[in-house]
């Protein structure tokens, strides 16, 4: 294909060399913009290789400033350990005889309170903890009280020393130390919390602290008898020998830690301690306690004895600053092995930076460069121009390669148009309903989660629900379904001026959503769908009249704009078709707790069954003429455990809608059946027992046969058996209730039609149906009393036709209800033989109804 020579571009079109130039120069900021990228992602990884380095130095840090602060206690420790020595020297000589003992003893008081006072620094470590400083107070306090003590006694002449005070206060100079020991334990404590691995090394340190402090004790404890020239008493002599054992137990135990063992640092200066301090210094101990418990005659003096013990607690003494000098060079050596894998690591990171501008720089000579000049041919083939500098290859070739470029940009940008414009029918399916062209479920929950956004903007939910379609559906078939469900969606969109959305959620439920609408105005637009979905729909050249029950919900006032507000709109609807459709309802909370109150019983059902909490009770039915009991009604109640005794008014309606409305429906008529039997074999023999079925009784094709059973297992004749079948049972089954009832029928069973008259069932049912006894409603009943009143005339006359019904039919006749012995003198008169209410009796238990038919053969009510 041949292509006309492209005239001279434009200046700003050329592609010289200093057009170039300039675009290399935004080649280098982006270039230096991708490096600092690159860095900051190297700056990340380092981080994140560094981290488990910098945890470790970090722990090492904080185990060194523990250890040091360990020692800082122990050498405190010692200090208050050490200023011992020189009071027993001063409490063993005479007043004024040593000046260089009072400016040693002097020294060691200075070096004690030192070493106090630094404690009560904080600790320079991560946690910043300061020692209890009402321990180290309650130290502070027993030493001024031991060295009031000291002086005193150093104070009186050798004459009037007595051993009971040389005693007391040694004692006191070991309580403070005593008492110093709590400080020690924290700080252990504190050491083990922060690292528990710290601990065993701690206690190690401590150990060799006790060493030297019950090698200073076992002195303590014989001085003051030697410094009076007195024998050991008992007490003294235990203490020595206790201390003694304490000593012994810590050389075992320091024997046997591998700090001390072969081949360690500290082997040898540990087995100077054993020869000097365990051989020579105890064993100069124990010539003296033999001394005073022979007979209190010293070869030497106190004084003497502490210049000569004291010198063999140095081995010790440098066994415990030697390990613990030890443990805190481990601990920085360990400090600084890991500062130096850090500064390893960040000069590595360096290098790897360093590196990484090179590459980059190597990248930008040999990639990104040649990239630039790809990126130049292009444009000028775009713009119908010639590059303005070639790459090595041959001409031709590097068109057809550039050429083969853009054309699969081309490919993948229409492509992507393509993918976009699918996507966007997806979207659009996913979120309308394929019948009517409205928003889906899922399309009003995204607008729902829009306008949401806004948390206090006003709104309403309504859900609409159309009366009467299933019948249309079921009539004249889907397509003219499908054609009335067009139609309302149509009309609905039509009923919204402003904002609204309108939803279908499925069937015959629709939704409308009304932004920033209020009470008022919602229930203005429900009652203009209610008036607009009134109006006849023409289907197939018929008119159709349907209507609506539509429930609402505002936000925020019932709840947010979610699914929950929906439900409010869904339990006001059902609200509505309660309250006998074609109307709207405006949800309250009271409906919620029905709700949930329903759906609590609902779950509760299970349970129930299986522990059989139903109870049958019986109400007893009578003859007018003579009060004789001639029937019981079996009726449900429920033994709740936590609400106690419930009616039906409480479950029937939940139970109804369960699963298990049919095992018990069978439970109550083998429970009537076979009480009925008992009271047969009791003597009752034309007793009838009446009980009520569900609906889901019917939609088994065994309920003939689970009636049979039940007679059969009870031994009750099907003469005595009367079921009782509503009004809404037999208008939601119709035909299907012909067969099975006919076959009870021809087993003897009675039928009564319960509530007769309340609803829309035709008096061609009484020819239809295999009946036995109609039921007159308690409604009628009750409404007979109250002569000269519309509606007890009109109640009168529902009862006298019903009775006339009748006796037209050869129906029995039974009235409920009756309270009042008006009401009973009335039926009388009108020609009612039967009848059933609180005048002669409440349901009650079999026991009760026993009660009130016997003692005698048949009592009357």
């Amino acid at each position: 294909m041949q292509h006309p020579s492209p005239a001279p571009a434009p200046p700003s079109r050329r592609f010289g060399r200093a057009s170039s130039g300039s675009r290399e120069v935004r080649l280098g900021r982006r270039l230096w913009g991708t490096a600092l990228l690159m860095a900051a992602g190297l700056f990340t990884l380092t981080a994140i290789v560094i981290a488990p380095s910098v945890t470790a130095y970090r722990g090492s840090q904080s185990n060194l400033l523990h250890i040091s602060r360990l020692r800082q206690v122990l050498e405190a420790a010692n200090r208050l350990s050490a200023e011992r020595g020189p009071a027993n020297v001063m409490m063993s000589i005479a007043p004024g005889s040593d000046p260089a003992a009072e400016a040693r003893l002097a020294a060691f008081r200075a070096a004690s309170d030192g070493a106090l006072a630094a404690l009560r620094e904080p600790a320079a470590d991560e946690a910043g903890h300061a020692l209890p400083s009402r321990l180290l107070s309650a130290t502070a306090a027993r030493l001024h009280a031991a060295r009031r003590d000291v002086d005193r006694v150093a104070g009186l002449p050798e004459a009037e020393r007595n051993l009971e005070g040389l005693a007391s206060a040694i004692a006191r100079m070991i309580a403070a130390v005593d008492t110093f020991q709590d400080v020690v334990a924290w700080e252990i404590q504190a050491i083990g919390r922060a690292d528990p691995a710290l601990a065993g090394s701690a206690l190690i340190g401590h150990a060799v602290s006790d060493l030297r402090e019950y090698g200073g004790r076992i002195g303590s404890a014989i001085i003051p008898a030697v410094a009076v020239h007195r024998p050991l008493d008992t007490r003294q002599f235990t203490d020595a020998t206790q201390i003694r054992g304490r000593i012994l137990e810590l050389l075992r135990l320091l024997r046997g830690q591998a700090a001390f063992g072969p081949g360690q640092p500290l082997e040898a200066l540990f087995r100077e301690v054993e020869e000097t301090f365990a051989g020579q210094g105890l064993g100069l101990i124990e010539a003296t306690i033999a001394e005073g418990r022979a007979a209190g005659r010293y070869g030497l003096s106190a004084d003497e004895l502490t210049h000569r013990y004291v010198p063999t607690l140095k081995p010790v003494e440098a066994l415990r600053d030697r390990y613990l000098a030890g443990m805190v060079a481990g601990f920085a050596a360990e400090r600084d092995a890991v500062r130096m894998r850090l500064a390893g690591v960040a000069c590595g990171a360096v290098a790897v930076l360093a590196l990484l501008v090179a590459l980059l720089q190597s990248l930008r000579a040999s990639v990104l460069r040649p990239l630039l000049i790809a990126r130049e041919t292009a444009m000028a083939l775009a713009e119908g121009g010639v590059p303005a500098r070639r790459p090595t290859l041959g001409p031709a070739l590097r068109i057809v390669e550039i050429r083969r470029l853009f054309d699969a940009l081309a490919v993948l940008e229409e492509r992507m148009r393509e993918r976009a414009r699918l996507m966007e029918t997806l979207r659009r399916q996913a979120e309308t309903d394929g019948l009517t062209g409205l928003s889906n479920r899922r399309g009003l929950a995204l607008t729902m989660a829009r306008l949401a956004a806004a948390p206090d903007a006003p709104a309403a939910a309504l859900m609409i629900d159309l009366d009467g379609f299933k019948k249309v559906n079921d009539t004249l078939g889907h397509e003219a379904g499908d054609a009335l469900i067009r139609q309302a969606g149509a009309r609905l969109r039509a009923c919204l001026a402003g904002d609204g959305l309108v939803a279908r959620m499925g069937g015959d439920e629709f939704a409308v959503l009304l932004p920033g609408c209020d009470e008022a105005a919602a229930v203005t637009v429900a009652e203009t769908i209610l008036h607009s979905l009134s109006e006849p729909f023409p289907v197939d050249g018929q008119p159709l009249h349907i209507g609506a029950s539509i429930g609402i919900a505002l936000s925020p006032v019932h709840g947010p704009l979610t699914d929950a507000l929906l439900a409010c709109a869904d339990m006001a609807l059902y609200e509505a078709k309660r309250g006998g459709r074609h109307c709207h309802r405006v949800f309250t909370p009271a409906l919620r707790d029905a709700t949930l109150s329903w759906t609590a019983r609902q779950q509760e059902l299970p349970r129930a069954l299986a522990a059989r909490e139903f109870e049958v009770f019986y109400q007893p039915q009578v003859r007018l003429a003579d009060r004789r009991i001639v029937g019981a009604e079996a009726l449900i109640r429920w033994r709740h455990p936590r609400l106690g005794l419930l009616a039906p008014a409480a479950f029937l309606a939940p139970l109804e809608a369960s699963r298990l409305a049919a095992p018990v429906g069978r439970f109550v008529l083998r429970e009537a059946c076979a009480q009925a039997a008992a009271w047969h074999r009791a003597g009752a023999a034309d007793l009838r027992v009446g009980v009520n079925l569900f609906g889901a009784q019917f939609h088994s094709a065994s309920l003939v046969d689970e009636v049979r059973a039940a007679l059969a297992e009870s031994g009750l004749p099907a003469s005595s058996l009367e079921l009782e079948i509503t009004e809404t049972i037999i208008l939601q089954h119709d035909e299907a209730l012909i067969a099975p009832l006919r076959a009870l029928r021809d087993l003897g069973i009675g039928l009564a039609f319960d509530d007769y008259g309340t609803g829309y069932a035709s008096l061609s049912l009484l020819k239809r149906f295999p009946l036995t006894r109609l039921k007159i409603d308690r409604s009628f009943v009750q409404g007979m009393e109250g002569s000269g009143q519309d509606q007890a005339v009109k109640d009168r006359a529902i009862v006298r036709s019903v009775l006339t019904l009748g006796r037209s039919f050869d129906l029995s006749v039974i009235a409920e209800g009756v309270e009042t012995e008006a009401m009973a003198g009335q039926l009388s008169a009108e020609g009612c033989a039967e009848a059933q209410g609180y005048l002669f009796g409440r349901p009650m238990p079999a026991a009760a109804f026993a009660a009130l038919c016997w003692p005698e053969e048949r009592r009357s009510a």
